[in-house]
C-alpha cells in the first residue's frame, strides 16, 4: 500500500475540518478564542500526534479518512491564513474528551486526563507538551 505523506498545513486543515464536523464546536470555539494566546508555535510532532489521536478514535477515525482522502476539498474551504491559535483550539476541541482544559485562579492552564485512550502514551505527551509550553 502507498504511504502519502501530509504536510503540516494539510494537518491542520484537517484538524479543523474534524472539528467544525460538531456542532459544539462554535461555542467551545468561541469561549476560549480570546482566552488562549500561543506563548510559542507548537511544534511538527503535536499536530502528527493530534491526527494520531484522531485516526484511533472510533467517532473521528472515519471523518479523518475522507478529509485526507479529499485534502483539496478541504483546502476549498480552509481560511486563509490558518492561525495556529484556532487550530489549537479545534485540537482541544477533538481532545475534550481525554483532556481537561483548567485555567487556575492565578490565570495559569492546566491540562489535566481525564480518561486514557489507549496505551500508546499519545494523549500524555500532548497534555505533556501543551504543559510545558502554558507553564509560565
Amino acid at each position: 500500500m502507498k504511504t502519502v505523506e501530509y504536510s503540516t498545513y494539510d494537518k491542520k486543515r484537517t484538524i479543523i475540518a474534524l472539528a467544525q464536523q460538531n456542532p459544539a464546536f462554535t461555542d467551545f470555539y468561541l469561549q476560549y478564542q480570546d482566552q488562549i494566546d500561543l506563548p510559542a508555535p507548537l511544534p511538527i510532532d503535536f499536530w502528527d500526534d493530534v491526527i494520531i489521536f484522531a485516526e484511533k478514535e472510533p467517532a473521528l477515525s472515519s471523518a479523518v479518512k475522507r478529509c485526507r482522502e479529499n485534502a483539496q476539498v478541504i483546502q476549498t474551504f480552509a481560511i486563509p491564513g490558518l492561525l495556529e491559535a484556532e487550530v489549537l483550539i479545534a485540537a482541544l476541541f477533538l481532545l475534550s474528551t481525554h483532556i481537561k482544559i483548567h485555567r487556575t485562579k492565578d490565570g495559569k492552564w492546566e491540562f489535566l486526563l481525564e480518561h486514557k485512550a489507549s496505551n500508546d502514551g499519545i494523549l500524555e505527551k500532548i497534555a505533556q507538551l501543551l504543559t510545558d509550553l502554558f507553564k509560565n
